[in-house]
């Protein structure tokens, strides 16, 4: 049901782009009008004045005729003159026929805009028709799976619940095993709790990598966002997820999102192996998990395949989770402030 929404967000948030694009293509097919009319009307000026000048071009057409006008001239000046504006006569003509063969390119290129954006608009509203189509058919899908989905509602209510005890159970242990540490830190520092200098030099490599770290799987669609939500589709039940939840294909590979040490493997019931990698003030953790590549104690690189994502059913979800930890005990950050951005 969530992936279902999300493809039906995610196909929503496509039509509205092609509407956008759609409109900005008939703002250019507007635009484009407005500037071959211009130019056609820019192209008949610069022919009828061309022509004008050729007329008296030819008027003038006698090499004998021009000379005499110059010599015909009262003084020096006069002749200097009329010289110059001969000259010019000619570059008129020329500065003429170029601007001519100019605006008649622009406007074959103007044409040419005008051809490939309706050509674009006539593709892109195929393929809105077909996004449309696909939307619709999705919702109707939707429509369906909620009430297949309130008929089994008991069920889905006490497998939910199952799902929050197993939560707890994780929850639990993440902070037994923070606990354990603080305490362990204490005893070795005098009561005081403190990295070690390598412990501290990672926790800042692991803050500069802050939006910036890799993902658990190399393909994936979060399902489950951090922090306290109500359900989807159950009335009444709120949940209160300490991490995120990416739903992945069969058989994914779990990798590690930053460097460090394996402080824990543990297994819960109903979910699968779970990993806790310590980085320093900071750890991750990953649920949900079969095939291990790793143990505790083990240190592990970025990037580095810890295991396989465990499938039920018809879902495989990487279920991964950030803490930090401090004198007082631990803190669940929201991962996706510190995955890079896909």
């Amino acid at each position: 049901m969530v992936m279902l929404d999300r493809q039906i967000t995610l196909r929503q948030e496509l039509v509205q782009n092609i509407n956008s694009e759609i409109r900005q293509i008939e703002q250019d097919i507007v635009w484009n009008s407005q500037r071959i009319g211009l130019l056609e009307a820019d192209l008949i000026a610069l022919k009828e004045e061309y022509g004008r000048l050729i007329y008296e071009s030819y008027k003038n057409r006698s090499a004998h005729g021009k000379l005499m006008y110059i010599f015909s001239s009262e003084d020096f000046n006069q002749a200097y003159y009329r010289l110059k504006v001969m000259q010019q006569y000619a570059s008129v003509r020329k500065t003429q026929a170029q601007a001519i063969e100019q605006t008649r390119l622009e406007l074959e290129q103007a044409n040419e805009d005008l051809r490939i954006n309706r050509k674009k608009k006539e593709k892109l509203a195929g393929v809105k028709l077909s996004e449309n189509e696909q939307l619709a058919r999705d919702k109707e899908e939707r429509e369906k799976t909620l009430v297949g989905l309130k008929s089994q509602e008991q069920t889905l209510r006490k497998k939910q619940r199952d799902q929050e005890a197993e939560k707890q159970k994780l929850n639990q242990a993440i902070q037994r095993i923070i606990d354990d540490e603080i305490k362990s830190s204490r005893e070795k520092n005098n009561g005081k709790y403190e990295l070690t200098p390598e412990g501290k030099i990672e926790a800042v490599n692991f803050e500069k990598g802050k939006a910036k770290l890799p993902w658990p799987v190399q393909r994936g669609v979060v399902t489950g966002k951090y922090g306290k939500q109500a359900h989807p589709f159950l009335p009444g039940i709120t949940i209160d997820n300490k991490g995120i939840d990416i739903t992945t294909d069969p058989g994914s590979p779990i990798t590690a999102i930053f460097e460090g040490e394996v402080t824990k493997v543990f297994s819960i019931t109903g979910a699968g192996l779970n990993i806790i990698i310590t980085h320093g003030a900071y750890k991750s953790v990953y649920t949900n998990l079969r095939d291990l590549k790793v143990k505790a104690g083990d240190r592990v690189t970025a990037r580095q395949v810890l295991g396989t994502c465990l499938t039920e059913g018809e879902k495989t979800i990487c279920h991964l989770e950030i803490w930090q930890v401090n004198a007082t005990g631990g803190t669940p950050l929201d991962p996706l402030n510190w995955l890079a951005p896909k």
